[in-house]
């Protein structure tokens, strides 16, 4: 399971270039507009359809690729709360009902957020990069995400195929 939170343009082009070196991967959008009108029902579809490709394969989750914004510093704040919420919740209802064989967080606050609350890791053990010096693997050492592989991908890092490379070693595609 790819879990996406970045906006950013990189994140956005390395998402583009999976989504092309791995159309088998499914695809499942958090659509940001829906979540803030009517959450409970965005929630309940997407980790429906999360549980439902995670049976068949690999699954990306990713937030709406447009930046939605309040009319004020703290209400844009809110909105970026209520989001990484809504990340954390479909991470943990989707590990209570189909564990993945692998999760990649991408972006920093989604990392956190999903390692902390969604995947609930108190304790890791580093295993090393994933990529040269910028994406560390982890093994989850307690809860319920024990023996499953974390993966911590930073918003702005790597080339426009790092992604896809990482999914590819983690997959055993080619």
């Amino acid at each position: 399971m790819i879990v996406i939170g970045s906006h950013v343009g990189l994140t956005t082009r390395q998402l583009d270039a999976m989504r092309e070196g791995r159309p088998d991967v499914r695809t499942v959008e958090l659509h940001v507009p829906q979540l803030l009108g009517d959450a409970p029902a965005e929630l309940d579809a997407v980790v429906a359809d999360v549980v439902a490709g995670l049976a068949e394969g690999d699954v990306v989750l990713h937030t709406s690729r447009d930046l939605v914004r309040g009319d004020s510093a703290g209400a844009s704040l809110r909105i970026a709360r209520t989001v990484s919420a809504a990340l954390v919740e479909v991470v943990r209802r989707t590990l209570a009902q189909r564990p993945p064989r692998f999760v990649i967080a991408k972006g920093g606050i989604t990392s956190s957020d999903v390692a902390g609350e969604g995947l609930q890791i108190r304790r890791a053990v580093v295993r090393g990069p994933m990529l040269p010096g910028i994406v560390s693997l982890w093994e989850p050492v307690d809860g319920p995400a024990r023996g499953i592989p974390y993966v911590v991908f930073a918003g702005n890092v790597g080339d426009d195929r790092s992604l896809l490379d990482v999914v590819r070693v983690l997959s055993g595609a080619p």
